[in-house]
């Protein structure tokens, strides 16, 4: 801190430097009687000339000075930048492949509770976690022990400001929590585990690229088959007329998605790209917000079928089914963990 302000009043202080400098310059050879016999009309051209001279090589320097500023942030974005891609590429080194599958193996087939082809796994291993907000002492979770494992989907519930969101972001990554182990025992990404704000993220792009996104770089000609997909699942998600409105699905658009869409169709579209990059688990930050209950039922049995395990946060009892546990947040740090009784 001490030395970013003895950077910034050195830069002030050659922003302002040239008119000051100027009006010194001349002020000694007038005092002193150099310039007596000119006429004060005189005295004020010549006074201006020296200002103007002075005030433009000072600036000349100044704007020198004012680099030294932007090279440093620079810096800093590229050094930031540079850890970000190192960051991706070791997440894609350590993904999973995500092959094109066949219709017959797209899984829509399962009825909800099919059991796992593979042995269950644990996505997520917490022991005595308390979090709170990284501007703040105050704890929102206190001592939470919890085991996320494949088929036993969990869904998060409490009032606003109990830190709901903020459970999702320490499992995440994005914050850190104050005490505490939280395990990540699976990857990222297809195949592993998929985060679904409330308002979706979508690309400046074609219907194809906001589905299959992330998935761009790796399988930019995915043929045919991915095109029945893609199509598929986007009937799945009530969104078969967004087709027709974007004459394809690699027409470029010349509008911003967000714009478009509704908030019901942008989640419907995060839904059909869920479906598309078919993760283990499924992180719901109240995704079906702008849903009617009907639909986000719907979407949610889809996604049981296609063998997904989630991780909701939501208000609507109806989700209840879709889930094995609750873990409600009472607030002040207070929580309660309960399994659902199956009907």
């Amino acid at each position: 801190m001490r030395s970013l302000l003895l950077s910034t009043v050195g830069i002030n202080t050659f922003d302002y430097l040239g008119s000051i400098l100027s009006y010194v310059v001349i002020a000694v050879p007038i005092f002193s009687g150099v310039y007596g016999d000119l006429s004060p009309a005189e005295l004020s051209i010549l006074v201006s000339k020296n200002a103007f001279v002075c005030i433009y090589l000072i600036s000349c320097f100044t704007q020198l000075i004012d680099l030294s500023t932007t090279l440093s942030d620079v810096a800093g974005y590229t050094h930031r930048i540079g850890q970000l891609r190192e960051t991706l590429l070791d997440m894609s080194l350590k993904s999973q492949d995500c092959e094109i599958l066949g219709e017959s193996e797209w899984g829509l087939d399962k009825a909800p509770g099919w059991p796992a082809a593979e042995p269950a796994d644990t996505a997520f291993l917490l022991e005595r976690v308390s979090i709170s907000a990284p501007s703040s002492d105050k704890p929102l979770i206190k001592d939470l022990s919890l085991q996320i494992s494949e088929g036993q989907s969990l869904l998060i519930t409490g009032n606003t400001g109990t830190g709901k969101t903020s459970l999702l972001r320490v499992l995440g990554g994005l914050w850190m929590s104050t005490r505490g182990s939280v395990q990540m025992l699976t990857d990222f990404g297809p195949r592993g585990v998929l985060f679904l704000p409330q308002k979706p993220f979508f690309t400046d792009g074609t219907l194809r690229e906001q589905v299959i996104y992330p998935l761009k770089e790796i399988y930019p000609d995915s043929g045919s088959t991915d095109d029945e997909r893609i199509l598929r699942f986007l009937e799945l998600a009530g969104l078969s007329s967004l087709v027709a409105r974007t004459e394809g699905l690699d027409k470029q658009v010349d509008w911003n998605w967000y714009d478009v869409l509704s908030p019901g169709e942008m989640q419907r579209l995060s839904f059909a790209r869920l479906f598309y990059l078919q993760p283990k688990y499924a992180v719901l930050d109240e995704a079906t917000s702008a849903l009617t209950e009907e639909v986000e039922s719907e979407l949610y049995r889809i996604g049981q079928q296609l063998g997904m395990t989630f991780i909701s946060v939501g208000h609507r009892q109806s989700l209840e089914k879709f889930h094995s546990l609750v873990l409600k947040l009472c607030g002040g740090g207070r929580w309660e963990l309960m399994r659902i009784k199956e009907e």
